[in-house]
């Protein structure tokens, strides 16, 4: 093999475990988009894309913005938008003689959809225009209503319908992908992906580390009266407007008018032809978005998968050297075997040592940091948090050499202790355990505590479609952290 070959592998080699052992970094963003009704993902993701370039972040404060898509794929018959498309351009075209700055006309659009048509503005427009009022009646006929009405009505409870439950599952292995990297999390959702999204904030915000503190949200057109944050509507949304039709709850109040959109979007409802073209729209949404950034927090997350402390005694640093740590199995059936003296240790069974920690043979492994100082106080932190090979318990070894020979000493020494505490990477106390030395001695037959281990395990419970579409779209894996266990471990009698 040749040298420069040589070079490239063992770069890809290291390149591969640094990797590895920087995956636990807490730190970065995501912005997130739902899409609304009856998109296509070819849309949804055209959507994403505007919205990227709208706003314009990959970075805030030194760390990485990345952008996610939250489809759903919302079969919901359309001609609902249709209908009120085609009756708001007629609408339109017959008030178009009305002074621009009347921007309320859209209110007599509602109130005639719910059969009202009389009041101050109705009476205003019966003098600007030439069309009798009873034209409007006509063309809101009951019919019509009740269509527009069946397809709203669909619209606001299509989230708890059956036919959502593969979109429900993506959503929630989505945000376990994002929530298990720590990111800071910004929504944003358009029309009915905003029913979607207060599902995920409630999801994300449940999890581990997390609460309203990580994810902020952000509102446009919102299909729904429960706002998690800011939001924003257009006066002439006559879809959004529109669910007030149905009896169901009112939607918020609108903040703003769009300008008529001149790319075909009548029912003023639409995210690019008409909210990310709109200049005031677009104002508020920047404005938002610039909020969320510097109001959204680090969860309490911590860079490790699990922090395992050994604190000592003085007399036992006074009596031992700084102590060996490694792993030694990745096994289930670890805890039988590690209480069996001499089997993860190898050396001299005599006097006192030296002794080897002994791994078995071909096992996983996973890296690790291990910080020494101060002398009494170790603290091994596990640093792969992504692509963890199994489930099985990996075994950390630990053992101090003894520079002065405990056993020979009558009666066995007091206050030469080990305390072992194991930490989840939330900061939450899996396990402790402690043994003192002489105790030990005396409750193992004046065999004498040597070596301790303790069992750590990262679990996932996903199903094989679960994993699939976890790796179509290059989404990172959950893990459940448990203690197996700590065993303190004698050596063999003299």
């Amino acid at each position: 093999m040749n040298k420069q070959l040589c070079f490239i592998i063992f770069f890809l080699v290291m390149h591969s475990h640094q990797a590895l052992a920087s995956s636990c970094k807490v730190a970065s963003y995501t912005v997130a988009f739902f899409n609304g009704v009856a998109n296509t993902e070819r849309g949804a993701k055209k959507s994403l894309k505007k919205i990227i370039e709208t706003l314009n972040y990959q970075q805030y404060q030194g760390e990485k913005v990345d952008y996610q898509l939250f489809y759903n794929e919302s079969n919901i018959e359309s001609s609902g938008i249709n209908i009120i498309a085609d009756l708001a351009e007629t609408f339109d075209q017959r008030t178009e003689e009305m002074d621009q700055r009347l921007n309320d006309k859209w209110e007599l659009f509602w109130e005639l959809m719910n059969g009202r048509g009389e009041g101050s503005i109705a009476e205003k427009l019966g003098a600007i225009i030439s069309t009798p009022i009873s034209f409007f009646n006509d063309l809101f006929s009951k019919s019509k209503q009740e269509a527009i009405s069946f397809f709203l009505e669909r619209l606001n409870g299509m989230v708890d319908s059956p036919e959502t439950e593969i979109t429900q599952r993506n959503h929630r292995l989505i945000n376990d992908a994002l929530t298990w990297q720590g990111k800071k999390l910004i929504y944003i959702a358009h029309s009915q992906g905003n029913l979607w999204m207060n599902r995920s904030f409630d999801y994300a915000t449940s999890q581990k580390g997390y609460d309203g503190s990580n994810v902020k949200a952000i509102h446009i057109a919102p299909a729904s009266p429960l706002l998690k944050g800011d939001y924003i509507l257009s006066g002439n949304d006559l879809v959004i407007n529109g669910l007030q039709l149905t009896g169901i709850g009112s939607v918020p109040k609108y903040n703003f008018t769009a300008t008529v959109s001149d790319k075909g979007d009548i029912s003023g409802h639409k995210l690019i032809e008409t909210y990310l073209t709109d200049t005031k729209a677009i104002s508020m949404l920047k404005a938002s978005v610039s909020n969320a950034f510097s109001n959204v927090q680090t969860p309490a997350m911590y860079d490790y998968l699990f922090e395992i402390t050994y604190e000592y005694s003085p007399n036992f640093v006074a009596t031992h050297e700084t102590p060996q740590i490694k792993f030694v199995d990745n096994n289930n059936d670890w805890l039988e075997i590690a209480s069996v003296p001499g089997f993860y240790i190898e050396g001299s069974y005599h006097g006192y040592g030296p002794y080897e920690l002994r791994p078995v043979n071909a096992i996983a492994r996973l890296p690790f940091t291990h910080e020494r100082s101060p002398r009494d106080f170790n603290a091994v932190t596990i640093d792969q948090c992504e692509d963890i090979p199994n489930d099985k318990a990996f075994v950390l070894g630990e053992y101090s050499k003894e520079t002065v020979n405990l056993r020979r000493i009558r009666p066995a020494p007091q206050n030469t202790s080990t305390t072992i505490t194991i930490r989840d990477r939330y900061g939450w106390d899996l396990l402790t355990d402690s043994v003192e030395y002489g105790d030990f001695k005396k409750r193992m037959g004046d065999r004498p505590y040597i070596a301790s281990f303790t069992g750590l395990k990262a679990m996932n419970s996903y199903k094989q479609d679960e994993k699939r579409y976890l790796a179509r779209y290059n989404l990172g894996v959950k893990y459940s952290l448990v203690a197996d266990g700590v065993v303190f471990t004698a050596a063999y009698p003299d």
